[in-house]
């Protein structure tokens, strides 16, 4: 690893020292010394290897490991990720690169490569089939955040690569896909994840073991940032000295650091959460996400979307300032306009909120289904050419199946955010806009879900961070069926 040897133990230096020392005992000791640093790091590294896959603040690392001295720590948690095999660990801990290159998916069969860096003269170039092109900052920048390097890539591109780092791309037809959603740990109020242990908010590692799958596809269903209020005098343990708000400390704490892998690992479709709506982390999200150009200012409404990879279709639905419950009738009218709008052949519908899912109130208490203002467009506008419906906001694995044509709902909002109320009382028979519920699973775990094409339909198995199978669900068209998991 030599260039962590160049920037941890001045490289430059030793190497004039050695250039002028022609008496080989100096030159001996010159050497030893630097290896004994290195030792030192990595004795470091082996004692504080837990806190690999954690998002721990400056204070927290400078206390349990007693490297006071900043300047130090890039080379600590560096030698962290050397100790236990971390890949593309370069473009991540250099000074100017703050997370990996990713790709993303838009509209018309866009496909963006991303960066973020630290200043707007650190974008780097991109080689688009060997040739050398300039990554832009995208702007306007909103204060606060880092900027974002992107560049649009020709449809016909065969290889991309930036800084070393090679790009996945989108290819026909993906049959392997991974849904994610809820990620963010949660700091509000009185409600206060434990941020700094795993077990509690292990989203690094779900992040770590999905990209192990090596998808061709990635969706995340949306709300990405949690941490929203300062950390309690009390809770410092859980989350002491956390980056709280819509800026780049959060966004990488919350996102980017624990997803690095994930981000790397294959192309991006991305939904907005109700955590990225207007009242809360907006500039994040249409500056980091949002695949579209952006003025500086927050849309409450985004237009829907269409991503074709080749006879592959998503249709993305920005359903962020939805009312849960309440009927409202504009706001029936502007989803049912939208769906309407767009006229998929064979598509998944991926949104944050679901159609027809189910939200736990109280133990004991029967389950409310969700979401109303979106169960009525639906109904309004009668729309065609789904075959599944991608969701989160309900912090469980839900798989509900509905009878009358309507496409299975999927709800991944299991991802790492602190887990809501399981669902106890069965939902089969339930009535949602006329229709029954003839199949119900959930589960309350943390994990991911996983769908592989089978034939003419798909495979869709929920998994834990450890990638045991906990639901496993065959989807044909409309109709579907389940093993595993806890029946409703």
């Amino acid at each position: 690893m030599p260039w962590l040897h160049r920037r941890c133990f001045p490289l430059s230096t030793w190497s004039e020292r050695r250039r002028r020392t022609h008496d080989p005992l100096q030159l001996k000791q010159v050497l030893a010394k630097v290896g004994q640093g290195i030792q030192s790091f990595s004795r470091v590294a082996r004692k504080h290897r837990h806190l690999i896959g954690r998002t721990v603040s400056l204070k927290t690392l400078r206390s349990v490991t007693g490297y006071s001295k900043s300047p130090l720590l890039p080379c600590l948690i560096a030698m962290l990720g050397v100790a236990t095999g971390a890949q593309s660990l370069t473009p991540v801990l250099t000074p100017t690169l703050l997370t990996p290159a990713w790709v993303e998916l838009g509209e018309n069969a866009t496909t963006i490569a991303r960066i973020v860096v630290n200043q707007p003269r650190d974008c780097p170039v991109i080689q688009i089939d060997g040739v050398r092109h300039a990554m832009r900052v995208r702007r306007p920048l909103p204060a606060g955040l880092r900027p974002v390097c992107e560049f649009k890539i020709p449809a016909a591109t065969r290889t991309a690569a930036v800084k070393g780092q090679t790009l996945i791309l989108p290819g026909p037809n993906p049959t392997r896909v991974i849904v994610l959603g809820d990620t963010g740990c949660r700091i509000k109020g009185k409600v206060i994840q434990d941020c700094n242990d795993p077990n509690k908010w292990p989203f690094a590692q779900i992040a770590a073991q999905a990209a192990s799958e090596k998808p061709e596809l990635i969706i995340h269903v949306g709300d990405y940032l949690y941490r929203e209020s300062p950390c309690p005098p009390a809770s410092q343990v859980f989350c002491g000295g956390t980056p709280i708000g819509d800026n780049w400390e959060a966004w990488n704490a919350d996102f980017f650091a624990p997803a690095a892998k994930l981000l790397a690992a294959a192309p991006w479709a991305v939904s907005r959460g109700n955590h990225e709506d207007c009242q809360r982390a907006w500039r994040g999200w249409f500056y980091y996400l949002d695949p579209r150009p952006w003025n500086g200012s927050c849309r409450e409404y985004s237009n829907p979307y269409l991503i074709k990879l080749a006879k592959f279709e998503l249709v993305m639905l920005d359903t962020s300032a939805v009312r849960e419950f309440e009927t409202d009738d504009r706001q029936v009218s502007i989803y049912a306009k939208q769906l309407a709008s767009l006229r998929p052949e064979n598509a998944w519908l991926v949104d944050h909120h679901p159609f027809w899912g189910f939200a736990t109130i109280l133990r004991g208490i029967r389950p409310l289904p969700l979401t109303a203002p979106l169960e009525a467009a639906w109904v309004r506008a009668s729309p065609t050419g789904y075959t599944l419906i991608l969701s989160g906001h309900v912090h469980l694995f839900e798989f509900v199946s509905l009878d009358g044509g309507y496409p299975p709902q999927l709800v991944a909002g299991d991802g790492g955010t602190e887990m809501a109320i399981p669902i106890e009382i069965p939902m089969n028979g339930t009535q949602i806009q006329g229709a029954s519920v003839r199949e119900s699973q959930s589960e309350r775990q943390f994990g991911y879900t996983s769908l592989t094409k089978n034939g003419e339909g798909w495979r869709l198995e929920l998994k834990n961070r450890r990638k045991e199978v906990l639901v496993s669900c065959s989807t044909s068209g409309s109709s579907a069926e389940c093993q595993g998991g806890t029946k409703n």
